[in-house]
């Protein structure tokens, strides 16, 4: 296991470099001069913490952001609104940078650690402007698993109001709050008389929420349903993705199914060692390229000429920082193909697995097409001891392609195999009800299963927005502007 506590430990470096991000940045901004930069306060009437965000963000967006070339000429000491200021910085076409003004809340997230009730829900409209809203899963040992919730169940009041999209984010992100239940009769949505209290609590999500060993048809399949690529506080969760792996590799299982409907992806480092994990042993042992990684201009030549592994000469292309290979993994699997399901949840991370194992092996993508991140971003929070705010920014700062190339896939990587996940008829993990499973299973032994065409009948409903996760992509050491 010497590789896996490697790659731990490594993790755990990486950890603690972007927790001095923002220090290497503040310092690289004050060492250089740039007039694109310079913004003279010219007694503005703004209040202080005002203009400290503004400048932060100012500051900060003009050293690391990837479009830092297209930020318009704004004066950030005569924007009252640092939320507002912010968006007004970025690229037309980003849509996946953020900033949120509670630091310690969102650097616990990335670890897999929020206030929540374990229960991912799906909000749709019902009919005019009503929702309703399907469970997509629940986190094991949650309130919401505590009090028997499951996939699938539709929640259609929150303290017995009915749901539209006027009110359903004030009521459902509630720390405490009663949910009622309904039930589809094939035609409309029927209140069954369920109701259940919940209260947010505290939780260390473990991202793997199921995993087997399928025997099907004299195979042996390994199956597991991942929802965030995070290592967790101290590497409990990649413990516990590596205890997946082994009983894999024990079991002999001879394909693996990844379930990432609900995945919005999170470290690019972990993706890599998932693929390795999964990809032919020849290419995990030579450590062939996973990602190639696109900054702005001044990180791309900076990293070019950098000597992160001093050898005493400049890395050139083959920066750490500009290409990331796959990793040792001595859980390796060696296959030759492996199946992914997706939905438009399916993001980043997650895109970028199946994309940097297309070049070497054969990927089946079944389910539908993918929201479209080929993005990467990274935290910063204030420069400054003391602190003087707790907000953080989250801008995307390089672009990435596998080793072939592929990238833009702004639209979403489309599935080889279509099956919508209808969540009216939702089936437990792991059931051979379960469509997207069972074309898997199908796709692998080529025998269908008896019980696979029990999908219900067609209904659509339009999704409303959900303001999906910031997560953080990379852990990277910056440095230092001369």
């Amino acid at each position: 296991m010497e590789d896996i506590a490697n790659f731990a430990s490594q993790i755990d470096n990486m950890k603690q470099q972007i927790r001095n991000i923002a220090l290497l940045i503040i310092a690289s901004i004050g060492l250089v001069t740039l007039p694109a930069c310079e913004k003279e306060n010219n007694g503005s009437d703004l209040p202080e913490d005002i203009l400290i965000l503004n400048n932060w963000i100012w500051d900060g967006m003009n050293e690391v952001y990837l479009w830092e070339a297209y930020i318009p000429d704004l004066d950030p000491d005569v924007e009252p609104d640092p939320e507002a200021f912010f968006y007004k910085l970025l690229y037309e076409e980003d849509r996946n940078s953020w900033i949120v003004d509670d630091y310690e809340s969102l650097a616990a997230m990335f670890d897999g650690v929020e206030t929540a009730t374990g229960m991912s829900a799906y909000p749709v409209i019902y009919t005019g402007t009503q929702v309703v809203s399907f469970v997509e899963y629940v986190t094991p040992d949650s309130p919401a698993a505590d009090s028997c919730i499951e996939r699938g169940d539709i929640i259609y009041t929150i303290d017995g109001s009915i749901l539209t999209t006027e009110n359903y984010f004030d009521l459902y992100y509630q720390t405490t709050a009663s949910f009622g239940f309904a039930d589809w009769d094939g035609m409309s949505m029927i209140p069954n008389g369920t109701r259940i209290s919940l209260t947010a609590i505290e939780l260390s999500q473990n991202p793997v929420i199921h995993d087997e060993v399928i025997e099907y048809e004299g195979a042996k399949i390994g199956y597991f349903v991942y929802t965030q690529f995070t290592t967790g506080e101290n590497s409990e969760w990649l413990d516990e993705l590596n205890g997946v792996f082994g009983d894999f590799k024990s079991a002999g299982v001879s394909d693996v199914v990844v379930d990432l409907r609900y995945n919005p992806g999170g470290s690019l480092d972990l993706s890599a060692y998932l693929a390795a994990t999964l990809a032919p042993v020849a290419n995990m042992e030579s450590n062939e390229v996973f990602v190639e990684l696109v900054w702005n201009d001044f990180y791309n030549q900076y990293w070019v000429g950098a000597d992160l592994d001093e050898d005493g000469k400049a890395d050139g292309l083959d920066s750490e920082q500009l290409r990331i290979r796959l990793p040792q993994s001595d859980l390796n699997l060696n296959l030759p193909t492996v199946y992914f399901l997706t939905t438009a949840g399916t993001a980043s991370a997650s895109e970028s697995l199946m994309a940097g194992l297309y070049p070497y092996m054969n990927v089946v993508q079944i389910g539908t097409t993918t929201y479209g991140k080929c993005y990467a971003s990274i935290t910063i929070d204030d420069w400054e001891e003391p602190k003087r705010h707790n907000w953080a920014m989250q801008p995307i700062v390089i672009k990435y392609s596998n080793a072939e190339g592929f990238t833009d896939f702004v639209d979403g990587i489309p599935p080889d195999i279509q099956i919508e996940d209808n969540l009216l008829y939702a089936k437990p993990f792991g059931s051979l009800e379960d469509p997207l499973l069972a074309q898997a299973l199908e796709e692998i032994t080529g025998v269908t299963p008896g019980m696979k065409k029990s999908l219900g009948p067609e209904t659509s409903f339009k999704s409303i927005p959900v303001p999906r996760k910031p997560l953080q992509e990379l852990r990277v050491d910056l440095p230092k502007r001369r």
